[in-house]
């Protein structure tokens, strides 16, 4: 229920800011843009997003 409030509420700006969607979308294409061009970030991002992957062993044929 509080997630559909968080939606509701943000389509409910949209509607009273027409312009309030371009206006972040100008803001956050450079910002992402830089952010993506970086190789270290985009490596350390990509290790994070494996490391819960990693920690869970599949059992092995000698242990099942």
């Amino acid at each position: 229920m509080k997630k559909l409030f968080w939606i509701l509420a943000a389509v409910a700006l949209l509607l009273i800011f027409p312009g309030l969607g371009s206006a972040i979308a100008a803001a956050l294409t450079p910002v992402i843009a830089w952010a993506v061009s970086q190789p270290v970030l985009l490596g350390f991002g990509l290790g994070a997003a494996a490391v819960p992957h990693m920690r869970r062993t599949q059992p092995t044929a000698k242990s099942a």
